[in-house]
Order: structure tokens, then sequence, then C-alpha cells
């Protein structure tokens, strides 16, 4: 279970979160709708603990997700194509979704090259 308690994030002055409190239940799926620059992607962030909330806290059956990892070993989401591509370059990428998926450099690096076979 996801809880979410007071959580607020700010930018330049100006609130994009503030989300007094949301519970997600073990196999729900959550997804947010809204304008550009609502908060959405902000929101989601917080939650997997990549940008830090001003106030407020994530909670991740019941721990604090700022405080430990191993909620990462349960949790899934998927955020706009550009939430890791603008940060890494593409060779980054392929290591660090390999990461996830316990590969090393090497096995990613020979998955690739087997890739140039169907191009």
């Amino acid at each position: 279970m996801i809880e979410i308690k007071d959580l607020k994030k700010a930018y330049n002055g100006v609130v994009v979160v503030n989300v007094p409190s949301l519970v997600i239940k073990k196999g729900e799926s959550v997804g947010l709708v809204g304008n550009n620059g609502a908060g959405k992607t902000t929101l989601f962030r917080a939650i997997l603990d990549l940008i830090r909330a001003d106030a407020g806290e994530v909670l991740s059956n019941g721990e604090n997700v700022a405080g430990h990892e191993n909620w990462k070993n349960y949790t899934a989401s998927y955020l706009d194509e550009g939430f890791l591509i603008d940060y890494l370059t593409p060779e980054e990428y392929f290591y660090f979704i390999g990461g996830l998926h316990q590969q090393s450099r090497a096995h990613v690096d020979d998955f690739l090259l087997g890739l140039g076979d169907f191009f």
C-alpha cells in the first residue's frame, strides 16, 4: 500500500503538488490526468523518491520511501518517455534498464550486438 500524507512540492514559490491524503491499495492501478504543468510527473517522482518533497511523506507498506530502498523490490512504474532520456546517453539508458534486471554491462553489450542481426 502507498500512502501519501501532506505532500507538498514547490518550484520558485509556486506550489505544484499539494496532496493532503491519498491511499493506493495493493493491486490498484493509478493514473493521473491533467494539463501540462499540473504536477502529475512531479507527484510520481516524489512517490518514487526521485525528488524530495518540501513537506509531507510517502509511505510504502508503512515505511517512508525516503528512508530505505526495500520498496523498490516490489514497485514498478512508467513515467513519460522523457523521464530518463533527458539525463542519460542511450548506452547509459540500456545499462540502467539491464541493471534493473540484474544484467551485467557485458550481457547488455552482447544483447545489443545481437540486435544488429534484426536491422
